[in-house]
């Protein structure tokens, strides 16, 4: 073959260069990944610990439970606020570092809670509490990512599966708090004596370092998309950032307001109301290792289609079904159908956004503030309700059951958006190839993977292979489909590489 035959056939095939990943032994992996479990133990008691004391609370500072609704304005704004610049520190500096930055003022400021003397003082020390947890949870998946940059799906779902195991226990901590130190807010001590002890295991290893990116030939990305795939990429993000929303306030409605509901309108006793509430943050665990478990066997939509009618029947029994069953049967129902069908609701919105459009760090950070935004609106909307309304705590009930109801058109619209999208990605002139690369080099770009070697595993199951080019541009492809670029630098947190999943609450 001539030189120039030899030159053509470089340009073609680029040739392959291995990546290297970090190595870690398994004695750092085991210790990492107990530092992140206990932490998000503690990040789960944290968001859900309202929900046990909010009566507590509200006996000691004179007011009604409707009254202490700013705690959840406030966390619903510090996470929005948050969600930027908790990634932006994380990029920049050691993740374990930041890490037990987070945790300490979490424990600094759940031991001043039972102090504070009105319920402005309360909501500003609430507000800088939260503002920390989006960087546990930057911190936390950013290394993650690192540690397994191409098998991250299954620690992602151990360490949140961690996050139910906290809110499983946080009511029942209350109960005993209660009983053994004389008052529920005992157990605001009690979370931060457990995140001074969450520090520990980062004291003994470094933090990952991010892995060398993922290169494969050079030349400019030659992908470029028409207005309708702009537009269909853009109506699939909205709908599953509005699934975010939906499930996230249904989930923060109920978890943080079914204690009160079974006590001051079920008439249940304070342990029996606990334990309900335990059995939701229990079953929201186990449904999440299920989903975990049949995720590689079925795809994200079946899974929300699927779980979606049994949170909404969890969620309307206490409007039907008052003389059918009894009160503690009624909460209970409530607490596991809910509890069971809200789980596989925003990992699996993630996996089904990363079929059809890369998710960047930019929307990354849209699902941090959205999910703090509906961890505000959901339970505050049933305290304004429950103290403006006739529906009393019943309120719960017509909230979370109008999110539920809203997934299934957010869904539906991802979906059928989507799969257009999918089919636009082939069709000839939606996606311009370019004109920085000839005809037939074009052509066998078309009949290669765009990433030689093995993919990426993403959180909830997806997984995504694309190629990097020499101007930092990322080009995507998933389940055989052609994916067009997504504008990110390489020093930007992309799948496999950093932040999968900032400001989740869980």
């Amino acid at each position: 073959m001539s030189a120039n035959g030899d030159k053509k056939a470089d340009q073609t095939q680029p040739a392959e260069q291995p990546v290297e990943e970090p190595r870690y032994s398994t004695s750092y992996i085991i210790v990492c990944l107990l530092g992140y479990s206990l932490s998000f133990i503690i990040f789960g008691s944290q968001v859900s610990i309202l929900g046990p004391t909010i009566n507590a609370l509200a006996q000691r500072l004179n007011v009604s439970e409707p009254d202490l609704s700013p705690l959840f304005t406030a966390l619903g704004v510090s996470c929005i606020i948050s969600g930027t610049p908790s990634g932006w520190v994380v990029d920049r500096f050691p993740s374990h570092y930041v890490l037990i930055g987070s945790l300490l003022v979490e424990a600094i400021g759940f031991a001043l809670v039972p102090l504070m003397p009105s319920v402005w003082s309360l909501t500003a020390l609430y507000f800088v509490i939260c503002f920390s947890y989006n960087f546990t949870n930057s911190a936390v998946f950013t290394s993650l990512g690192w540690m397994f940059p191409k098998r991250t799906g299954s620690a992602l779902n151990l360490v949140l599966a961690m996050f139910g195991v906290g809110s499983f226990f946080i009511p029942l901590a209350a109960q005993a708090c209660k009983y053994l130190l004389g008052s529920a807010l005992a157990v605001f001590w009690v979370v931060s004596i457990m995140s001074v002890i969450s520090t520990i295991p980062f004291l003994f290893v470094a933090s990952p370092t991010p892995p060398p990116p993922i290169l494969n030939g050079d030349g400019p990305n030659p992908f470029k998309a028409s207005k309708r795939v702009e537009r269909l990429e853009l109506i699939t993000t909205v709908a599953v950032v509005s699934l975010v929303f939906c499930t996230t306030a249904a989930e923060t409605a109920v978890g943080n307001w079914l204690y009160t509901y079974g006590v001051r309108e079920a008439g249940l006793t304070d342990d029996t109301a606990a334990f309900a509430n335990s059995a939701f943050w229990g079953f929201f665990t186990i449904g999440r290792v299920l989903g975990a478990a049949v995720s590689h066997a079925t795809t994200p939509a079946v899974l929300l289609l699927a779980s979606t009618p049994v949170a909404l029947l969890g969620a309307s029994l206490p409007l039907w079904a008052t003389h059918l069953l009894t009160p503690g049967q009624l909460v209970m129902a409530t607490a596991m159908l809910t509890g069971l069908g809200n789980s596989t609701g925003y990992a699996n919105a993630v996996s089904l956004l990363e079929r059809y459009v890369p998710v960047t760090g930019f929307v990354n950070g849209l699902f941090g503030m959205v999910a703090g935004a509906a961890c505000m609106v959901g339970p505050t909307t049933v305290a304004m309700l429950a103290q403006h309304t006739s529906l009393r705590y019943s309120a719960m009930a017509w909230v979370a059951g109008t999110f539920y109801l809203l997934h299934v058109p957010a869904i539906l619209t991802t979906v059928f958006a989507g799969n257009r999208l999918l089919e636009l990605y082939a069709t000839p002139g939606e996606v311009d190839r370019g004109s920085d690369q000839g005809d037939e080099e074009v052509a066998e770009g078309l009949q290669q993977p765009l990433l030689t070697g093995q993919g990426v595993d993403m959180p909830g199951g997806g997984r995504h292979v694309g190629r990097e080019s020499h101007d930092g541009r990322l080009s995507y492809r998933q389940s055989g489909s052609l994916r067009r670029q997504g504008s990110v630098g390489t020093g930007s947190r992309v799948p496999g590489h950093a932040t999968p999943i900032a400001g989740s609450m869980g």
